[in-house]
């Protein structure tokens, strides 16, 4: 706190500094006689208490923040950022060509960039004076300090009203400095940055002198991160484009604080019997020492002649919370972001707080950070590089997740459709949840369906679903073979026998179509459909009986089992009889498993598509 104070007194004083220096550049002096103390011009009144505005109000960065919406908002996005964790990550590209992304926890920026940018601050401190800088100022800067391998050794932020960029018009030769000790040859036409920023102490007349107190430093070592600018390079002050918002916000606190100083009772006029001025001075400071401060509310004793008549001067007959609410709101709207945050506008249902999340982030953020890691980007790890490394293989980027954090309920359901298909193990759901990896190779495996196929493989009847016809010699190759999973081999041996006896009446008829096939294998493929039906729904927690879905996959497999049964015979059934059955159950547990996934995604589907969610 105590930093954060120094900076803003800092800050103050450089404000009034700057713009005292801007006005000797064509004024002489502050004691020219056209310009009295008593009566002070526009000008010096802009210089200690800002810009004036229709309500009378002066406003500048430092009493913007007197505004407590105003400094909410800055406060709400400035310690948002901050609270993100910062990496830096190598980008390498794969095998198959896609780009992967790692933390790279040794690289040498890392702990600098993520933990301790310089030896007086945390990096939690920095970002956060770096974005209040550019929320307040409309512009932020960081120099960057170099070792004499031209390597970074700390960022130290910058007072934005003591730096400012520059376009030299001459070449310029900066010797050795102890931040960077090594010189550097500046071209005519770069764009450098010109700072007053720890040079207080030396004499003030140096300021705009050709070798004054003021620094230049080269683009390449400052982090500069500018708002709405007009030009790409200086970004506009937000409280002076919008001091008349700001200045209406001020003017209404400050009606509020004056109204009930007086103890919320309005003013008024005294009338007194005709009397000299000096008996008319006595008179009123008489009242006011009888009725002001710690005697208000006493009883007035008034000579005779005397009439006090109260002006009505009331906040319901201003609307004076309505027009403080209304200032509030649109302040939120200069930072983008939904008055509800700072506990304006209407109460809303924490029901739905991922979406929440989304759109600060989306609106309020995402502009903010995509700026931040572009600067980083540039200034860090430049894009060009030496010799046979052209390239520049680290970023910064942040981590966002926990302000866009789902329920419990919504991350269970991410991570079961992670692990079924195939795009998270065990690990990466841990990794989500801050647990520490288990250290098995099961943990790092990735399970998929078994029913699920290459786009360009052609429709292959013996595999997948088992419903084509084919050699039944062939199953083993597949799952569910030597290497099927626990379920499978265990429906496999309790239907067995009753398979065995079904596929020995077959052999004995000589048709053997659909019917024949529906009637001697439809009790045994249907009291299998039902029993891991069963099983699935208790695994993903979801109620329901079969339905017409996996009835009709039975009804396929069995008119492809037709098929296949015309060409067995009894000598075949030993090897036969176990392959079809691996290959059943196999089929008909795809089949199970996935209505129960369908049920399950319908009962989780909202009811009533395209309602608002605070109905």
């Amino acid at each position: 706190m105590a930093l954060q104070t120094g900076i803003f007194d800092e800050l103050l004083s450089a404000q009034r500094d700057e713009l005292v220096r801007q006005s000797l550049e064509s004024r002489s002096s502050l004691e020219n006689p056209q310009t009295p103390l008593s009566y002070p011009a526009e000008w010096l009144l802009d210089i200690f208490n800002g810009g004036r505005t229709d309500s009378g109000i002066r406003v500048s960065q430092i009493t913007a923040f007197q505004v407590s919406a105003f400094c909410a908002c800055v406060d709400f996005i400035a310690g948002l950022v901050a609270s993100f964790p910062k990496h830096v990550f190598e980008r390498t590209v794969v095998k198959n060509g896609r780009a992967s992304h790692r933390i790279a926890y040794e690289h040498d920026l890392y702990d600098i960039i993520s933990l301790e940018p310089n030896e007086e601050m945390s990096r939690f401190t920095f970002d956060k004076a770096y974005m209040v800088h550019v929320l307040g100022w409309g512009n932020a800067y960081a120099e960057l300090q170099r070792d004499g391998g031209n390597q970074i050794l700390a960022m130290w932020p910058r007072n934005p009203y003591k730096t400012r960029p520059h376009r030299l018009s001459a070449d310029l030769r900066l010797e050795a400095a102890p931040w960077r000790p090594f010189p550097v040859l500046l071209r005519a036409g770069e764009l450098v940055y010109r700072t007053t920023d720890g040079v207080d102490e030396m004499d003030r007349s140096d300021l705009d002198s050709e070798n004054g107190a003021a620094r230049i430093i080269p683009k390449e070592d400052m982090l500069h991160l500018p708002g709405l600018t007009f030009d790409g390079r200086i970004g506009q002050d937000v409280v002076w484009l919008a001091r008349q918002v700001l200045g209406l916000a001020l003017a209404t606190e400050k009606f509020g604080a004056k109204y009930f100083a007086n103890f919320a009772k309005p003013g008024g006029i005294l009338e007194l019997p005709q009397q000299k001025p000096e008996d008319r001075e006595q008179s009123k400071r008489s009242w006011l020492e009888a009725q002001g401060g710690e005697n208000a509310h006493r009883i007035a004793v008034m000579p005779t002649g005397a009439k006090f008549t109260p002006l009505s001067n009331k906040p319901d007959e201003s609307q004076m919370t309505e027009t403080e609410e209304k200032q509030g709101i649109k302040i939120t709207s200069l930072f983008h972001l939904p008055p509800r945050v700072i506990g304006l506008g209407r109460v809303t249902s924490r029901s739905n707080s991922e979406q929440e999340g989304q759109e600060i982030m989306t609106y309020a953020l995402a502009p903010w950070l995509a700026g931040l890691k572009a600067e980083y980007k540039r200034k860090c790890f430049p894009h060009p590089g030496v010799g046979s490394r052209p390239k520049n293989r680290f970023f910064v980027d942040f981590d966002t997740t926990q302000l866009e954090r789902a329920s419990s309920a919504d991350r269970e359901a991410f991570y079961a459709s992670g692990r079924q298909w195939a795009y998270l193990n065990s690990n990466d759901v841990r990794a989500f949840e801050k647990l520490n990896p288990i250290e098995e190779d099961w943990a790092e495996k990735y399970w998929m369906p078994v029913n699920m196929t290459l786009t360009e493989t052609p429709i292959d009847p013996t595999h997948q679903d088992g419903s084509g016809k084919g050699d039944a010699g062939d199953a083993d190759t597949e799952p569910g073979g030597d290497d099927q999973d626990p379920v499978s081999a265990r429906y496999a041996t309790h239907y067995s026998r009753l398979f065995r006896d079904a596929f020995g009446r077959t052999v004995t008829r000589e048709k053997r179509d659909f019917k024949v096939i529906a009637a001697v294998f439809g009790p045994v493929l249907y009291s299998m459909r039902d029993g891991l039906f069963d099983l699935a729904s208790q695994q993903m927690r979801v109620k329901g009986a079969p339905g017409v879905e996996s009835d009709r996959f039975v009804a396929e497999y069995m008119n492809a089992l037709a098929i296949r049964a015309a060409d067995w015979t009894a000598a075949q059934a030993e090897a036969t009889v176990p392959a079809e059955l691996r290959r059943a159950v196999r089929a008909i547990s795809v089949a199970a498993y996935r209505e129960a996934a369908s049920l399950k995604a319908k009962a989780a589907a909202p009811v009533g598509e395209g309602e608002d969610d605070d109905d």
